[in-house]
Order: C-alpha cells, then sequence, then structure tokens
C-alpha cells in the first residue's frame, strides 16, 4: 500500500475516534482548557510572529532543487462566536503579512473559515463549515480566491489535563497549470481550476500545572493532490496561560522543522520558530 493511501485512511479515522464519548461524568471545561481549544465559545485576538530562516536543499523527484519559500510573516487572527438557532458559530478569521526569500513584505491569503459546532459531548465538540481563501500578493502567495470546507474535533482527558483535536481543510480553485509532459516539469501561463493541498492539522496539548504547558506546534500537514507528496512539519511548543476573573492570555513560544517527500515541489523549511499571544474572552465575560 502507498504511504500516501495509508496516512489518508488513518486521518479518515482519527475523527472517528475522538467522537467517542469518554468513560465518566462529563466535567466542564475548565479555563485554562479553553484557553486553548479552537473550539469553545469565547472571543479571541491572536498576534503571532514567524521566521523561517532557512530552507531545505534537497533534490525533488522532478530533478529540480528544492525552491526556498517565505522568510517570515506576522499574523493576527480573530475569532467572533455568535449563536444561530442554538447552535455555537465561530467565524476565524486569519489575516498574514509575509516576507518572500528576496525580501519583499504583502499580505498572504487571507482565511476566513466559520465552523459550526452542533455536536457537543461533554469532554468533546466536533464542527464543519465553509471555508473561503481572499487573494493576496502574488509575491507571498496565491493571488486566486479559492473556496472549500473544513472541520474540527477535539477530545479532552484526564479531567482537562490533557486536550487531542484535528483540524482538516479543503479548498478549490484556479491553479497554475505544470506540465507533466516533459523530461522536468514546466510552469506554464495557464490556469485550471482544481483541489487545492489538503490540510491536516493534529494537535495535542498536555497542562504541566500552574499555567505552563507543553504541546506540538502549528503542524499543518499538506497532502498535494497533483503531484501526490507531502509536507509535515514536526515540533514543539512551551507555552503559559493567565486566568482572569473575565478572560485569559495564551502565551507561547515554537520551534519546527518540515519533513517532506520528494514529490512535494513546494519549499520546505529546516527551521521555524513562533511566538505567539494570544486574548480570549468567554460570550458573556
Amino acid at each position: 500500500m502507498r504511504p500516501s493511501r495509508y496516512l489518508l485512511r488513518i486521518v479518515a479515522a482519527l475523527p472517528l475516534s475522538f467522537l467517542l464519548p469518554s468513560a465518566g461524568v462529563a466535567q466542564e471545561q475548565s479555563r485554562e482548557s479553553a484557553a486553548l481549544d479552537n473550539t469553545a465559545a469565547a472571543w479571541s485576538f491572536q498576534l503571532a510572529g514567524q521566521a523561517m530562516p532557512d530552507y531545505r536543499d534537497d533534490i525533488l523527484a522532478s530533478g529540480e532543487t528544492r525552491p526556498e519559500g517565505n522568510k517570515g510573516f506576522a499574523q493576527f487572527r480573530m475569532v467572533a462566536p455568535l449563536k444561530v438557532a442554538g447552535v455555537s458559530v465561530l467565524p476565524r478569521l486569519t489575516v498574514r503579512y509575509s516576507e518572500n526569500k528576496d525580501g519583499d513584505w504583502g499580505f498572504s491569503p487571507t482565511d476566513l473559515f466559520a465552523l459550526i459546532v452542533p455536536l457537543d459531548w461533554g469532554p468533546g465538540r466536533a464542527g464543519f463549515g465553509p471555508d473561503i481563501v481572499i487573494p493576496g500578493s502574488s509575491s507571498v502567495g496565491s493571488s486566486e480566491w479559492a473556496y472549500g470546507v473544513a472541520g474540527a474535533v477535539i477530545q479532552r482527558f484526564f479531567i482537562d489535563r490533557m486536550m487531542a483535536g484535528l483540524l482538516v481543510q479543503q479548498t478549490w480553485g484556479k491553479r497554475t497549470v505544470v506540465d507533466l509532459g516533459q523530461p522536468v516539469p514546466i510552469v506554464t501561463d495557464e490556469y485550471e481550476t482544481g483541489a487545492h493541498p489538503l490540510i491536516i492539522n493534529p494537535f495535542i496539548n498536555f497542562q504541566l500545572g500552574k499555567g505552563w504547558y507543553i504541546g506540538t506546534n502549528d503542524l499543518q500537514a499538506q497532502y498535494s493532490w497533483e503531484f501526490g507528496g507531502w509536507k509535515v512539519p514536526v515540533g514543539a511548543r512551551l507555552g503559559y496561560v493567565i486566568v482572569q476573573p473575565a478572560n485569559s492570555w495564551n502565551l507561547y513560544v515554537e520551534y519546527a522543522t518540515d519533513l517532506a517527500t520528494d514529490d512535494w515541489p513546494g519549499a520546505a523549511a529546516k527551521s521555524k520558530f513562533r511566538a505567539n499571544v494570544s486574548y480570549s474572552m468567554p460570550v458573556g465575560g
């Protein structure tokens, strides 16, 4: 069995395992846990910065050297919770201002995702919703619109000490046509409508006590339907949560490195460093 098919089957099975109810009585979610939960009904404002100083230069399946990517970005993310017919809806807007490999800055494509959360079984939640990618500057990313769907599921364990989850996003839109009939694939000036890379974002974090926690980095593994290749970031996060009567703060730093197959034609960073500060306020807080 091809590795890509095996991984896709694992990903397809994960949500089912999370949806199984946990043993015991469902407990109310702690404020520390909610500060780390992307499916919690809370106002959230995030500022983050990421640096990617070096990239892998291995040889791709096409025979070409893997290209470099953007040097880094500043990110703003906002979540504005709503209630529609008694169901939580969590619109999430992500804006990035990025620096390309030549030192030029511009806005990357903006992601607008509305998570509808109809399933809540106490220690876990699951939802889905539309995903829209708004064009950005062609110097730092795509300048084309894209539309799709996304889904998320989380499960809490050990009385909120540990949380695991999965976010999956898939969009479709215009993409550059690559002529694969040549000895070396050639990027043409033509466009076609097709599936963009599938984004699979699993995460897990564990609270150490006194506000400290450890977890995975912002993984965002990607699978290219066009080329059949993978890019998987691997890393770790150290964070600290400050809980106040009406709000909470989440501060963290993380390190990651990208692992990519020969069939993934895009850039793969050797090192990625991120710092983040997030402010959240529960609905009614």
